[in-house]
């Protein structure tokens, strides 16, 4: 009996020692010479279509049910979530972005997550390089939009609700 323990003891360290991870990290101070490239600011127009659409994305969250146990991290995992739906309702619609987008997102009777996206697709054109009123332009749309200091650039989400329902 004692050396049926010994044995099973020794497969066990073995195949421990066999799980065995190696990392090796090194580092150092560098002074090389930087680089730098400086682009000229480009402007685009932008193409909106007249039609609206409306896409929903099921397929991609097949794997991610949402329960109980993983309602926060679903929550977390939420902005790339709607970033699938959003990027294949562009490929689909052949669009570069989508004006006026609103995203729903829903469980449903499964569990299962379903964002639907909709928006009017629309196309950059005309891309050219930007002038000082075009960049004096764009500069001022900032402002009014998210202030002098854009602190009110990383907006809160507007409306999430998370909600636990009994069987």
């Amino acid at each position: 009996m004692f050396v049926l323990a010994m044995a099973s003891l020794s497969l066990v360290a073995f195949a421990q020692r066999d799980a065995r991870i190696v990392y090796q990290e090194s580092s150092t101070r560098t002074l090389e010479p930087d680089h730098y490239m400086m682009t000229a600011p480009l402007i685009a127009d932008v193409v909106v279509s007249p039609n609206k659409i409306t896409y929903t994305e099921k397929e991609a969250y097949k794997i991610f049910p949402v329960t109980v146990g993983n309602a926060e991290q679903i929550k977390a995992m939420m902005p790339e979530l709607k970033k699938i739906a959003l990027s294949k309702a562009a490929k689909i619609h052949d669009a570069d972005l989508l004006v006026g987008t609103i995203i729903d997102v829903i469980t449903n009777d499964a569990g299962l997550l379903e964002i639907t996206v909709s928006g009017y697709p629309a196309k950059y054109t005309n891309f050219r390089n930007a002038t000082k009123t075009d960049i004096e332009n764009v500069q001022a749309a900032r402002i009014a939009t998210y202030g002098q200091d854009n602190t009110e650039i990383l907006r809160k989400n507007k409306s999430v609700d998370v909600q636990v329902k009994e069987k």
